[in-house]
């Protein structure tokens, strides 16, 4: 096999197994939130989607810290790890593309479960129904916290050049 479609296996193996584990997460947070109130359930979610932004975030910024390879290189098998977490890199997508497909598995579900209400059962059809339109608070986050990474190095930079023109 070439070493485009081995890559490409890869992502896709990731993505269906990080989609497989995030679902059976939120669908168990899900119903047991939604057992002492939908507001909680409805919560819940919301504060996964933030969790799986954020620690995206943040694993990108952990990748890319000069901390992380000095502590790498202190390490006794400094080569081994160095390899385990180029792979890592290398073979693994981002988090939140994970949550775009899983959000749009949900949509496409929740549509054909509209049209065919017994292909699932009762408690699976709730649960995707809940979450359905999740998506678009994912987008929300997803830009507002886009929006803020902006924010704060466009203001890094005014802060920069005022000290400097302050500093004339």
């Amino acid at each position: 096999m070439s070493d485009k479609v081995k890559r490409i296996c890869r992502y896709i193996l990731y993505a269906v197994l990080s989609n497989a584990l995030y679902g059976f997460i939120l669908y168990f947070l899900t119903t047991w939130l939604a057992g002492f109130s939908l507001l909680y359930a409805y919560l819940g979610n919301i504060v996964l989607i933030i969790w799986g932004l954020a620690t995206d975030e943040y694993v990108y910024k952990m990748y890319q810290s000069k901390k992380l390879v000095r502590q790498i290189k202190r390490e006794k098998d400094a080569e081994t790890n160095y390899r385990t977490i180029l792979w890592l890199i290398d073979s693994t997508v981002s988090f939140k593309a994970v949550l775009y497909l899983f959000y749009i598995f949900i949509l496409i579900a929740a549509q054909i479960i509209d049209f065919y209400p017994s292909v699932v059962n009762e408690n699976l059809g709730n649960f995707i129904f809940s979450i359905r339109y999740s998506i678009l608070l994912l987008m929300a986050f997803d830009m507002l916290i886009g929006q803020f990474v902006s924010d704060r190095k466009r203001m890094k930079e005014i802060s920069a050049l005022f000290k400097a023109n302050f500093s004339e």
